[in-house]
């Protein structure tokens, strides 16, 4: 196992890393809802259709969620 050295000037880098302003600038949709129901027709398709192919989100899936298509 390697050794670990420290710092000489007493500094931390993981302080240096993880601050405050370290936060997430954006966020995915809210409570992944539409991934579900997009995920639940691909199962439903998989299990109908051979190949399955690709399973996309269309603008209807997005209106139905409350999102701009």
């Amino acid at each position: 196992m390697a050794e670990r050295h420290r710092s000489k000037d007493g500094s931390k880098d993981s302080e240096k890393i993880v601050t405050d302003s370290a936060g997430i600038s954006q966020q995915g949709r809210s409570d992944g809802n539409l991934q579900r129901d997009i995920a639940t027709q691909d199962d439903a398709k998989r299990a109908t259709e051979s190949p399955a192919g690709v399973t996309r989100v269309t603008g209807a899936d997005k209106r139905n969620h409350g999102e701009d298509a």
